[in-house]
Formats: C-alpha cells, structure tokens, sequence
C-alpha cells in the first residue's frame, strides 16, 4: 500500500489543511473552494515576502559604525558588530 503523496512547492514540502469538511467544499461549490483556496495561497506568499524584506544591516558595538558585513567593523578593525533590530533608528556618529 502505497502512503499519500505530500505536495511539494519547490523545496519546500508543504502541508496543506485535510479535512473532510474541505473535502466535501470542493464537490458542493467548486468555485468557494478554488476562491478559499486562492486566499490561503495569497496569504503564505505575503508572508514570505515580509520574512525576505532588506538585507541585514549591523552596527559595531564600540563605535556605532553601522556595515552590512558581520565580520569586523570597517572603523575598529574589530569582531564588534551586532545585528540591527528591523525598525530601529540609524546611529548617529559621535
């Protein structure tokens, strides 16, 4: 006996809600079911999107200096740099 075939999207295995209500939705209105279907599939893209948003930008700990590298803070030459909450203001230089 064989199992069910999960879909796949990509790379990324997805579980899509199984219920025999969503079953009998889509034999009583078709068109319902495609429409709610439409909107969950909408909503998971928006939610990828929000999570790719801008690159992370990090701010040295010592001085202020904000770099998009991790590694070492361009003014210091040092392993200071933290990551910047999304959001927050920019530093001002002292």
């Amino acid at each position: 006996m064989q199992s069910p075939a999960l879909p796949v999207v990509g790379s990324v295995l997805t579980l899509e809600p199984m219920s025999i209500i969503d079953t009998f939705k889509k034999v009583v209105d078709p068109i319902a079911a495609r429409q709610e279907e439409a909107e969950r599939k909408r909503q998971r893209e928006q939610v990828k999107r929000e999570a790719e948003g801008d690159p992370p930008v990090f701010r040295c700990r010592v001085c202020g200096t904000e770099a998009p590298d991790r590694a070492y803070c361009p003014e210091c030459l040092a392993d200071t740099m933290e990551p910047v909450p999304r959001g927050a203001p920019a530093a001002s230089k002292p």
